[in-house]
């Protein structure tokens, strides 16, 4: 066999489709084989791994800088052997070093870029980089430079990294590695990685996440669900670390659930899911977990990003739930049929001669306000689906009320009229929310109201909750959900206790919710619920479509601790984004990534960042990042990445 020549770029001797992309760079690529890194061990070179595939839109993006920049292919071509590598091809090689970038960063993603020693071992792993300093990030020449550096000096002390036999989460070294030539602040923070792997996801035509991103010819038809957890963990990041891009993906979602289909405009709230990727039809089911989520979600979207359309967006859905979702004794019912008289959407949707029996100023307002096409948009009816996104003036409402008065003269759908513990605790979480956002301190005291109420309908007199009731039945199964939701409630409505002593009452709630919660821990997990009558069943990981009950658990034991200045639960690792966000949530809390207040007074909420909890205290001191201080901050100011 031949000896390659290293003074070129030996990609185009491959097979592979995504080193072929790469022939062309004036980096001096090679394969990854023994004689590529027998020759890097000859000549004490470090390696440069650089991994992708071939339809990777950020490895494009890097091969048309970076790789393509003269000055850079220099610098690699100089002091480094640069190794390109199809991890469809190689999906050993991929998993080592993606879990060697999951362990230090956080979240990984390709191109995953990543230096070694000659002998393999690696000890700097980014994914994307720019050639130009940005955002606080060096360029890809800085870091060259600093790696360079980092090499002639420490390289000896560069440790293993192995992943154990029996693997099934996060790699871990073997022994600690010492040093690096990237300071971790100096690089996007885990979060921002985590929210621009999310960003990828992203449907930038139609707005919204996963089913059908990237939207266009041969997108997947739907269905498309709002993605609730996705959009407060970005908000939550937001508050944090500003971020134009993570920013128009929110607004870009919000905007367009908001405007179109999924959205019911005229008496405010949301139906389940949409049947194709630019929202227009929905499934007309309403749920209230729906509700709750998008209450908590906008109230929160108004208040890190300010636009008063989110504020009334947020005002419809409390709204919707009025007079929609209330049952007699102040709890929330759970569902609303998406058929009437067996027909779906007959009482949301309009037909030709409903709009032309409108007066001429009246139609053509409505006409003005949304998108009205020939035909309809429904098997020759008419969903309401706005042309344009914003607040509403005050004729525009008078409007809508005048034609929700002839809907309401329709029959109605059925209702599912159980109580669901876990439901109605998250929409008093979300109307907390709201309370605080809004400026609507009565909102607090209904989530209150709520949590009395349920405390009456589905909890036993000998301490535990159940799941839902009806009719005066109850279901008696105990499920971690529930638990879940209720602690983190207690833990926000004791925030709004006036004084220290109410805050304390609340204190011997949260350690008996936080023991019941105790119970559903088993062989290292969570259990779904302590039912008897079936084989134990771990509870579920994923935010489908409300915060997985593991998750949820696990952010209300964090808040109960911090609050009660109790030791705080094991850490967890990051979780899959897109799948386990509101997990993520709770690990950004754990990592300090909250404001915790304490003093005489709280301070009003819509002052604080989003990412804050307060109790009352006669000291008066706040901590972020694990670092508390005495008084009150002098500002707040998100740190720079």
């Amino acid at each position: 066999m031949n000896t390659p020549d290293f003074s070129r770029n030996n990609l185009d001797r491959t097979a592979s489709p995504y080193l072929r992309q790469h022939e062309d760079n004036p980096v001096w690529w090679q394969p990854w084989t023994r004689e590529v890194l027998e020759y890097a061990k000859e000549r004490d070179k470090p390696l440069f791994v650089s991994v992708g595939y071939a339809t990777c839109h950020w490895c494009h993006v890097m091969a048309s800088e970076a790789f393509s920049d003269p000055g850079v292919a220099d610098k690699l071509n100089r002091d480094f052997v640069s190794i390109k590598v199809d991890r469809e091809e190689r999906p050993d090689l991929d998993h080592y070093l993606m879990q060697f970038l999951l362990a230090t960063r956080g979240s990984g993603g390709w191109p995953l870029n990543a230096f070694l020693t000659p002998e393999g071992k690696p000890f700097l792993a980014l994914t994307y980089v720019p050639v130009k300093p940005r955002q606080g990030m060096p360029g890809f020449p800085e870091i060259l430079e600093r790696v360079t550096e980092f090499y002639r000096s420490e390289a000896h002390r560069v440790s293993d990294f192995a992943l154990p036999f029996g693997y099934g989460g996060s790699g871990k070294r073997s022994t600690p590695a010492v040093g690096s030539p990237i300071a971790p602040d100096e690089i996007a923070p885990a979060a921002v990685h985590r929210a621009h792997n999310l960003v990828r996801r992203e449907d930038r035509i139609h707005g919204g996440f996963g089913t059908g991103a990237g939207a266009g010819a041969g997108a997947d038809p739907g269905p498309k669900f709002p993605p609730h957890s996705a959009l407060l963990y970005l908000l939550h990041v937001l508050e944090l670390y500003r971020d134009d891009v993570v920013e128009e993906t929110v607004r870009r979602t919000l905007d367009a659930i908001a405007r179109r289909g999924l959205h019911d405009h005229l008496q405010g709230g949301f139906f389940r899911y949409c049947v194709d990727v630019a929202w227009t039809i929905p499934h007309f089911e309403k749920m209230l977990y729906d509700q709750a989520m998008l209450l908590w979600v906008y109230s929160l979207a108004w208040k890190v990003l300010g636009r008063p359309w989110y504020r009334e967006v947020a005002a419809g859905i409390v709204r919707a739930l009025d007079e929609t979702f209330a049952d007699p004794d102040g709890l929330l019912i759970s569902a609303h049929d998406a058929d009437t008289d067996h027909q779906e959407g007959l009482t949301y949707l309009w037909s030709d001669g409903e709009i032309a029996s409108l007066g001429a100023d009246e139609r053509e307002h409505l006409l003005s306000l949304f998108e009205i096409v020939e035909g309809g948009n429904l098997e020759g009816r008419h969903h309401l689906v706005r042309r344009d996104d914003g607040p509403l003036e005050s004729a525009d409402l008078e409007l809508l009320e005048r034609m929700l008065e002839r809907r309401r003269a329709r029959p109605q759908p059925g209702r599912d009229d159980k109580i669901v513990t876990a439901w109605n605790a998250l929409a008093a979480i979300a109307l907390v929310h709201a309370g605080r956002y809004l400026d609507e301190p009565t909102l607090v005291e209904r989530a209150r109201a709520i949590y009395r109420a349920l405390e009456t309908r589905n909890r036993l007199e000998d301490g535990r909750w159940i799941r839902s009731s009806r009719e005066g039945r109850r279901n008696t199964v105990e499920c971690l959900e529930d638990y879940a939701a209720l602690l983190y409630l207690t833990t926000m409505l004791a925030e709004h206790a006036p004084s220290e002593e109410k805050f304390e009452d609340w204190v011997p709630v949260m350690m008996e919710l936080e023991a019941r919660i105790d119970a559903f821990r088993h062989e290292g997990g969570w259990l779904y619920s302590l039912a008897e009558d079936i084989p134990p069943v771990p509870a579920d990981t994923f935010d489908s479509p409300t915060p997985s009950p593991k998750a949820l658990a696990e952010a209300a034991l964090i808040r109960s601790a911090l609050l009660r200045g109790a030791p705080p639960p094991p850490p967890v690792p990051l979780g899959p984004d897109y799948q386990e966000d509101f997990h993520n949530l709770a690990v950004l809390m754990q990592e300090g990534e909250f404001y915790l207040l304490e003093g005489a007074e709280l301070l009003p909420w819509r002052e604080l960042p989003a990412n804050g909890m307060q109790r009352m205290s006669p000291r008066e001191t706040w901590c972020f990042r694990g670092i508390c201080r005495p008084g009150r901050p002098e500002e707040w100011n998100p740190p720079a990445y």
